[in-house]
């Protein structure tokens, strides 16, 4: 049985206590409704506790409002009934995360996906971004992980994040597996560390700390920094792929947002947090590279209004077009010629796949900097629906990123090699040597593009 911690303990006894006082000594007239507390989320140190709440026939902002007046004597039963030396401060936080996975279930249920127990319970709960705003509002320390081979919506959401947090005096990082890519690390801004860093920060502190996911669900792309990511008091997911499962404690999963960086914006906007240039900046540089500067089918009006937005509030679209996109240096051209020769077109011409490997890279004196935006070249071809870029990484592991044009799912193609993403772009990495994963990719996606004759 898994151990509980002090603050998941004491969270549970203040909710019982906060529940008996609603029955008998709250008299206040915002609790005249069917007021309930959810959950309790306490610190380990005793310090706060953030309490959740669901009303019906009251406005949630009366019952806050009822709340913060009876504070004092919540307080001073809660301390006197478990002869607490410091007493929590107490927030009181509007329960949404039932009516969000009412929601949630209305939909699966109309796409006919299984559902009880038919399919796997999820990990944690599913939150709105409300929600996820209360939950990082309820710690002063925050570590945001980037996933492995960064892209630029994980590091620009991860670094808004972060730097947003900082504004309003919480302590917070950016914890990456590997340095930024040189077109994106102009967005660092100084709050990115690596894992051993963040871990000599965790430790030189005893305070409960949130750690967040930012743009993946899959822990293991953690890649080293799990046991710092796995300590922490809670977790909170923030990611829009379609594939998306909730994997942290809170969920906060928007599949219809072009990019991971449009919900933290919109987390911004609803809290009411700061924004400065840099933030922009950052957000600005994950919606245009998830997007594909606004050309992929999952740019929408809500993501040219939030692009507007930050704008507006500093982020200089010129400048973030000329860093990452007319900077390339001539090893990626090389790296282009590499690719073409060995590109393949079959399924009458509406698959394109190309590949290259280490020794590739090596004849080139390149990296794997250079390889980005391999499959949308790839893609651009005449006729062709699905193309797949295949890289060889230092370790021997092929990387696949996957593209389409209009009708072909990728997501469902990288889900057969235990990969994943959005219907548009998808990929997965795999053990199996490089042609063995050409043949296998070659074979799965000819079939499937024959059914569409």
């Amino acid at each position: 049985m898994r151990k509980k911690h002090r603050g998941e303990r004491l969270g549970e006894e203040i909710r019982r206590i906060l529940s008996e006082l609603l029955l008998r000594q709250l008299k206040d007239p915002a609790f005249d409704g069917m007021i309930s507390i959810s959950h309790v989320k306490a610190a380990d140190d005793g310090s706060f506790a953030t309490v959740y709440f669901t009303s019906l026939g009251t406005d949630a902002e009366e019952v806050v409002e009822g709340f913060e007046k009876a504070k004092g004597l919540i307080r001073s039963e809660v301390g006197r009934r478990l002869a607490l030396r410091r007493t929590p401060d107490f927030r009181f936080v509007p329960d949404t995360a039932e009516d969000y996975a009412r929601h949630i279930d209305e939909l699966i249920q109309d796409l006919g996906i299984p559902s009880g127990d038919e399919a796997a319970e999820p990990a944690g709960e599913l939150t709105t971004i409300e929600g996820a705003a209360a939950v990082l509002d309820a710690y002063d320390r925050v570590f945001a992980f980037t996933h492995i081979h960064m892209d630029g919506d994980t590091l620009g959401a991860a670094v808004a994040l972060a730097l947003t947090l900082r504004e309003i005096g919480k302590e917070a990082w950016v914890v990456a597996g590997e340095k930024p890519p040189r077109t994106i690390a102009f967005i660092d801004y100084g709050c990115v560390i690596d894992g051993v860093r963040a871990l000599e920060i965790a430790a030189g502190d005893e305070r409960p700390y949130l750690a967040v996911a930012v743009d993946y669900d899959d822990i293991s792309r953690l890649e080293g920094r799990e046991a710092l990511f796995e300590g922490a008091a809670e977790t909170l997911l923030f990611d829009h792929h379609v594939t998306s499962r909730p994997s942290c404690v809170y969920n906060c999963i928007d599949a219809a947002a072009s990019a991971t960086a449009e919900i933290v914006y919109q987390c911004i906007e609803s809290a009411a947090l700061p924004m400065n240039e840099d933030i922009a900046t950052a957000l600005y540089v994950g919606i245009v590279t998830d997007t594909g500067k606004f050309q992929y089918s999952n740019t929408t009006p809500a993501t040219h209004r939030i692009a507007a937005a930050l704008m507006e509030a500093g982020a200089d679209a010129a400048d973030v077009y000329s860093r990452i996109y007319q900077s390339i240096k001539p090893e990626k051209l090389f790296v282009e010629r590499e690719m073409l020769n060995t590109l393949e077109l079959f399924a009458d011409g509406r698959a394109a796949l190309s590949f290259v490997t280490q020794g590739m890279l090596a004849n080139v004196e390149t990296g794997d900097d250079e390889t980005d935006g391999m499959s949308e070249k790839l893609r651009s071809i005449l006729g062709v629906e699905v193309s797949v870029f295949l890289k060889e990484r230092p370790d021997g592991k092929v990387k696949a990123s996957l593209r389409s044009k209009s009708y072909y799912d990728v997501s469902a193609l990288a889900a057969d090699f235990g990969g994943g993403g959005h219907i548009r772009a998808a990929g997965f990495t795999s053990d199996l040597p490089m042609d063995e994963v050409v043949v296998t990719v070659k074979e799965k996606l000819a079939a499937a593009l024959q059914t569409r004759e």
